[in-house]
């Protein structure tokens, strides 16, 4: 089998807004567990969200256990032959091939010293570890995490919007291994409902036990996110909700010629953020638009050689931004993804797995979190565990 550059982990890239990293002498280690194997690793780094340049000491690489304590030695990890990197505003690098062997199921890290340069680009997935230490401390084996002032900026934000936010990972853009298996990659291209990693996590761990080696799940999802307009300049958070699916398909999705499948799961947001705090009435969108635009996304997919499966929109009928229109628009919506299910690989009726008999707008209680929108643990596995996995046969 031909040798291939395959994501073992990646994000899309928006602007950390409050969540951001102040400038600081600090290391960021992410500990990651792999779902496929290689014998060489790259990284890419990303300053695009940026309001400023980036200084970068040092990085190094290592096999490593759940904790991110090294197992045997560290590589160190150059670009373009440098163990020193300049991020400008908006670049985006990637490293020098490094020689390291990890085995499916394996656990590695990627250490990061930056001397200089507030972290803003970036996203809050929980599918990973990061550390955080000051000074550099990317050649140390075992290292503790330290508690930032700003993580109560977080816990304070997830208790008023009533929803979770992980710690932010900034900075890492994809880490990839070079792969021999013909392995490749299911990219999860969706908004907060998938980037809170309830159902993302747990479909990841349903495709590593039934594919051992075969795929990575790569969540690639933008809290707020929509998919026909970038984030609004109404909203106060310039830029945390990220540039729209279909202009951010060619960055997140099309510059991975390993992506087999995307998970398409936005939507929510476009048909629920309008006339709200976070965009106007002005930006709404009909049913018929958003088919028309998940249609044309599966099709510039299926040009690339890759398979689209939709998710349609879950019911939000008892959440505090939901309005009636809104809630006929999404009725509408999901009636024409079924009507129209060959135009993609497949679709996925998750509202009606999860709707309320009672309530036909709305989802069951017991699946949802404290917001009455984004699924808790048990609504995000039921959601996970009834995914068809002979689609990926």
């Amino acid at each position: 089998m031909a040798e291939k550059w395959v994501q073992a982990w990646g994000q899309a890239h928006a602007a950390l807004s409050f969540f951001y990293y102040p400038s600081c002498k600090k290391t960021y280690r992410m500990v990651i567990r792999s779902a496929i194997s290689g014998k060489k690793l790259r990284v890419e780094l990303s300053n695009e969200c940026a309001k400023n340049d980036v200084f970068i000491g040092r990085i190094t690489a290592a096999k490593c256990n759940e904790n991110g304590n090294f197992i045997g030695e560290y590589k160190t990890v150059t670009v373009s032959g440098s163990e020193k990197l300049h991020l400008g505003i908006g670049d985006v690098v990637m490293t020098d091939p490094v020689d390291i062997t990890v085995d499916t199921g394996e656990y590695f890290c990627i250490s990061v010293y930056v001397e200089k340069g507030a972290l803003r680009s970036g996203n809050l997935i929980d599918n990973v570890s990061l550390i955080t230490v000051k000074g550099d401390v990317t050649t140390e084996t075992a290292v503790e995490n330290q508690r930032r002032k700003r993580d109560k900026v977080r816990e304070v934000a997830s208790e008023l919007l009533r929803m979770y936010f992980h710690k932010p990972i900034p900075i890492f853009q994809s880490v990839q291994l070079l792969n021999e298996t013909d392995a490749s990659s299911i990219v999860v291209f969706g908004d907060s409902i998938s980037q809170q990693g309830y159902w993302t996590n747990c479909f990841a761990e349903r495709i590593r036990n039934e594919f051992p080696g075969r795929y990575s799940v790569i969540n690639k999802s933008i809290m707020g996110n929509r998919t026909r307009l970038d984030f609004s300049k109404r909203f106060f958070c310039k830029g945390l909700f990220g540039i729209g699916g279909i202009n951010r398909l060619e960055r997140d999705v099309l510059n991975y010629p390993d992506t087999e499948y995307v998970l398409f799961a936005l939507g929510t947001n476009d048909f629920l953020q309008y006339n709200t705090i976070a965009a106007p009435k002005s930006e709404k969108t009909t049913p018929r638009q958003m088919l028309d635009a998940v249609s044309g996304i599966a099709e510039r997919l299926s040009k690339n050689g890759v398979r689209t499966v939709v998710f349609n929109v879950m019911n939000f009928g008892e959440c505090i931004d939901s309005r009636p229109e809104k809630e006929a628009m999404v009725s509408e919506y999901n009636a024409l993804l079924g009507e129209n299910s060959d135009r993609f690989h497949a679709v996925y009726d998750q509202a009606g797995l999860c709707v309320n008999p009672d309530k036909p707008n709305c989802t069951k209680k017991e699946y949802l979190g404290k917001d009455n929108l984004h699924p808790n643990m048990e609504g995000g596995r039921y959601v996970a565990e009834n995914v068809d996995l002979n689609w990926f046969r």
